[in-house]
C-alpha cells in the first residue's frame, strides 16, 4: 500500500513522519514525566489526602495510562524504524530532526552537498514510509474526520 504513493499522499505521509521525528525528545521526556505523575496520583490515591474523589482520581489516571501507551507505543515504533537505518540516515535524523539543524549544517557537519543531502532524505523517508504506515495511516484517517 505504502509502496505505491500519489505524489500528494507521499507528501502527505512525509510530513506526519518529520513532525514525529521532531517531537521524539519531547515524547521521551513527556513519557518520563508521566510515568512520575501516575507514581505520585498512585501514592495520593494510597494516602486519601486529596480533595479529589474516588471517581476523579481513576478518570485523572486511565487518562495519563492511555496518553502514556500511545506515547511509548508511538517511541517504540519510531525506534525500531531507526534501527532498520544506516549509521548516516541515522545521524542524518539526529542532526536534522532531533537537534533542529538545518539542511546546510547537517550536510556540513556530515561532509555532504546539500542536494547529496536530499537524496538521502528521500531514502530514509521511502523506508519510513514504509516502517511507519500504521502511524503514518492513522493520522491521515483522522485529519478526514
Amino acid at each position: 500500500m505504502y509502496t505505491e504513493l500519489s505524489k500528494t499522499e507521499r507528501k502527505k505521509a512525509i510530513k506526519v513522519i518529520e513532525k514525529h521525528l521532531k517531537k521524539y525528545n519531547s515524547y521521551k521526556i513527556a513519557i518520563i514525566n508521566m510515568k512520575e505523575q501516575l507514581d505520585r496520583i498512585q501514592s495520593r490515591n494510597a494516602t486519601k489526602t486529596n480533595t479529589l474523589t474516588l471517581s476523579q482520581k481513576v478518570e485523572e489516571q486511565e487518562r495519563l495510562v492511555s496518553y502514556l501507551e500511545e506515547l511509548e507505543l508511538l517511541v517504540e515504533s519510531m525506534d525500531r524504524s531507526l534501527e532498520d537505518l544506516s549509521d548516516l540516515e541515522v545521524e542524518f535524523i539526529q542532526y536534522r530532526y532531533f537537534k533542529k539543524w538545518s539542511i546546510e549544517k547537517s550536510a556540513l557537519n556530515l561532509g555532504y552537498s546539500s542536494k547529496a543531502i536530499f537524496s538521502i532524505r528521500n531514502q530514509i523517508m521511502d523506508k519510513l514510509i514504509i516502517s511507519l504506515s500504521p502511524i503514518i495511516q492513522l493520522e491521515v484517517s483522522l485529519e478526514r474526520e
